[in-house]
């Protein structure tokens, strides 16, 4: 097939998230210390619904070469998969962005991660910004949560 422009149109298809059993891996590797160190800090939420959140996350976010980790993490690739996870179920969505913000704050804590600073901030801002709004939604009725967090990612 072709489009209008004579290119494939292969290259107008979005490009569809795999899931990827190296980023489960790689986060199953690390859930001994992560566990370690969640129950040495006075958090609310159960570690088995932080873990699951993550593995949720995980499974979807794009595995690119061998140089990839899950302890760097790319911003915009970080508010696409949470943004997408919103949409489809914002529960869910919410729940993966505050394990993944337990997850950060253990990558730091811990010397773990690996990627830049200004990346480690943008995440953290990209986090920071799906909870405060998913608070303010809560506050206001709930109902718009999911387009709230959507509409306008922290970039």
């Amino acid at each position: 097939m072709r489009n209008r422009h004579g290119g494939s149109s292969i290259a107008a298809i979005p490009r569809v998230a795999i899931p990827s059993s190296a980023n489960v891996r790689e986060l199953e590797a690390l859930t001994p210390a992560f566990m370690s160190w969640y129950v040495q800090h006075p958090f609310s939420t159960d570690a088995d619904e932080v873990l699951a959140g993550l593995k949720l996350f995980f499974r979807f976010y794009p595995e690119i070469g061998e140089n990839r980790s899950i302890a760097a993490l790319d911003p915009a690739e970080v508010a696409a998969r949470l943004a997408s996870l919103i949409i489809h179920t914002v529960h869910e969505g919410v729940m993966a962005t505050y394990s993944l913000m337990q997850f950060m704050r253990f990558l730091e804590d811990s010397g773990l991660w690996s990627g830049n600073p200004e990346s480690y901030r943008a995440v953290t801002g990209v986090l920071t910004d799906i909870i405060c709004l998913d608070m303010r939604a809560r506050v206001s009725g709930g109902t718009e949560t999911a387009a709230m967090v959507t509409a306008a990612p922290a970039n």
